[in-house]
């Protein structure tokens, strides 16, 4: 905020809707504010809930009376308490990365429609609208005249953002008798037909129909990371005087710079919760070692002696 804002804020008669238009005038305001709070929220429940997960796990194993009913209760506690701050983790980041380039691209516009032609501005935007997510952050690029992405951020956006919209407008995956292959129904604009297509991979992100436990705490740490990876890049690198209107609506809203780990009140520790992901993957290593046949002959138990 600029003197004048503090200024205003001293004057304790002026109404709060009037205080609200004079320091928000001519500036953008997003979700992108609230989604970055949001994501920390999930990531802290996240990290809490895997230290949870490990403990619970460390104590089933001294009672459990074989790997299969080890593998079985992990799996239910990890159901109920950590796949939900998991998996929102990584939706919430990717869609936190979404809302910053929609952010950022049409903060920069609008501040050079102030100095260029307004429809060759409105042309970019409607190009901008009508791309996919992952075409995007090129035109950013391009837009602020920031270096070049390394393919290495490239490829996790791409992944993170891949990774979220399968999840969302996900297609369920068949089994064909002949060849025992995985496919999915898949619209070909090529061929202007239905035709079976091959399921998504990610390179960074697991197949969630393959496992129970298919995410980790090191995937939602990724994610928030990837986010912050893409920001930082583009603030740093961007040549163009036109982002620094974008750059003070960062900071009329928060003391983070537009990083979910640039808040100094975030109490969670990164290098803690990296400590807290390994462990928990070095578990997980273990209960994947449980073939599926024992795992289904002891539920197939469990359910006989309920009976």
């Amino acid at each position: 905020m600029d003197d004048n804002t503090f200024r205003l804020l001293e004057n304790v008669n002026i109404p709060q809707k009037k205080l609200y238009e004079r320091i928000w005038e001519g500036k953008h305001t997003s979700p992108w504010f609230f989604i970055r709070t949001a994501v920390r929220s999930s990531l802290m429940h996240a990290t809490q809930s895997a230290s949870l997960w490990i403990q619970h796990c460390h104590r089933a194993k001294k009672k459990c009376k074989s790997p299969a009913e080890l593998s079985f209760i992990s799996g239910l506690a990890y159901a109920d308490k950590l796949s939900g701050p998991l998996l929102s983790t990584i939706i919430l980041s990717a869609a936190s990365v979404e809302a910053f380039a929609r952010h950022c691209f049409v903060s920069t516009l609008r501040t050079k429609a102030n100095h260029t032609d307004k429809q060759g501005v409105n042309d970019k935007f409607f190009e901008f609208d009508n791309t996919s997510a992952g075409r995007r952050i090129p035109m950013i690029i391009s837009e602020v005249k920031a270096a070049k992405l390394p393919v290495q951020i490239e490829t996790e956006i791409n992944n993170l953002i891949g990774f979220r919209n399968e999840i969302m407008h996900s297609d369920p995956l068949y089994l064909t008798k002949d060849s025992c292959d995985l496919v999915k129904l898949k619209s070909s604009k090529a061929e202007k037909r239905t035709v079976n297509g091959k399921p998504s991979r990610f390179k960074f992100y697991p197949d969630l129909t393959r496992a129970s436990r298919p995410l980790s705490l090191s995937h939602s740490l990724l994610s928030t990371i990837t986010h912050d990876k893409l920001v930082e890049h583009i603030i740093s690198t961007s040549d163009s005087p036109n982002i620094v209107e974008f750059l003070n609506e960062i900071d009329m809203t928060n003391t983070d710079k537009g990083l979910i780990w640039g808040d100094p009140t975030f109490s969670l520790d990164y290098n803690q919760a990296k400590l807290i992901a390994n462990e928990m993957n070095s578990i997980n290593k273990e209960l994947n070692k449980v073939p599926n046949k024992e795992l289904l002959q002891f539920i197939n138990d469990l359910k006989k002696r309920k009976q």
